[in-house]
This record gives structure tokens, sequence and C-alpha cells, in this order.
């Protein structure tokens, strides 16, 4: 459940919905090579029926918020499960972070660029989802080998990429900016190569 880090000021809470991906392109397609589809003879056997698909996304990263780590007040005590995980800390930069990248915001400083709230202050002036990680570009692709033994009986051999490109897509970093991993997205599961080789016979 959603809570707002000061419940006498819910406008402050307005930001990026936590759904918010401003571009995605997502596709897939089926080529079958136009050869040999018959498969009369040995030959014809060995190099037709190949069948090419591939299945991809594009897209922005998610948004997140950079927290405080901590409720100083105890302003969210009894009301939020994790004590102060809705209260932000304050900006100390002028830039506008909300356009840059994680690798961006780690050069420009980091955690410096925020300052965790001194006991007695109540809430930060960090805007809720102002952050975005990471976007995700994910190609899965496959070959499909269909041999006909007879009108009515087939062995289809495939092999099955998924993320062919082994491409590393990042979760939501560690917002926390008293945490020693803040903005850490390479400590998250970025994913690798997986290769699935089957064999079936239909008949």
């Amino acid at each position: 459940m959603a809570v707002s880090q000061d419940s006498f000021n819910r406008a402050a809470d307005r930001g990026r919905s936590s759904c918010d991906r401003p571009h995605r392109l997502t596709g897939n397609f089926v080529y079958e090579l136009p050869f040999f589809r018959n498969q009369q003879g040995a030959l014809q056997h060995v190099i037709g029926g190949w069948q090419l698909n591939s299945f991809f996304t594009f897209q922005s990263g998610a948004p997140f918020t950079v927290l405080n780590g901590a409720d100083p007040t105890s302003a969210l005590n009894g009301i939020d499960a994790l004590v102060g995980n809705a209260i932000r800390p304050n900006q100390n930069t002028t830039l506008d972070t909300s356009r840059m990248t994680v690798a961006e915001l780690l050069k420009a400083g980091g955690s410096s660029l925020y300052s965790i709230l001194p006991s007695g202050v109540r809430v930060g002036d960090v805007g809720r989802n102002t952050l975005r990680a990471d976007g995700i570009g994910n190609v899965d692709f496959g070959f499909i080998k269909n041999t006909r033994i007879k009108e009515s009986q087939n062995i289809q051999f495939r092999v099955e990429m998924y993320n062919a490109t082994n491409t590393r897509n990042f979760g939501i970093p560690e917002g926390r900016v008293n945490s020693s991993n803040f903005l850490n997205q390479w400590g998250t599961d970025g994913g690798n190569r997986r290769i699935i080789v089957a064999l079936r016979y239909t008949f």
C-alpha cells in the first residue's frame, strides 16, 4: 500500500505513476524459409523445413523514489509497515536529476546529491518517483527444423534462446540514500542468456 510522506500535504506526493513507461516497443515474427517445403528427396529433407522466430521488447525503465531511509520524527509510526519507506530526503543540487540515468547520477555525486533529514525534520523536499531505472532491451530468438518422416509423422528439432543478446536488464536500484548500496543497480539480477534445445516427434 502506498503511503504519503506527509498526510497533511498529499499534493507533495504527486508524481509519475510506478507503472509509467513512456516508450515501449514489442513485437514478434515467424519466418518459414521458402524453399524445399515439400521435402522431396534426401537433400531436401536435410536443408528444407527451417523456421525462424523472435520475440522482442524494448522499453523505458521504471520510476523509483529516493528515500531517506529513516523516519526522524516517527511521522509514519504505526502507519507504514516499514517505518520510513515513504519519507524522502532533501536535494542538494540544482541538476535535473529526473532526466539523468543511474550512471550519470553516480558520476555526479550519488548520495551526496541528497541530504538525510536531521533530527526533528519531518519530511524532505525530493519528489516521489523522480528518478528512473535503466530501460529494458530483450530479444528472444528461435530456430526450428521440421523434418517430415511420413505424411502424418514429423520430427521437430528446436533451439530457443531467451535473452539471445545476453543483455543485462537491471532491476530497480536501492533507493535509500543512507544505504551503502544506494543506486547500485548492478547488484540486481540482470538476467543472462538461456538456451533450450528440444526434440519432438509428432504422429
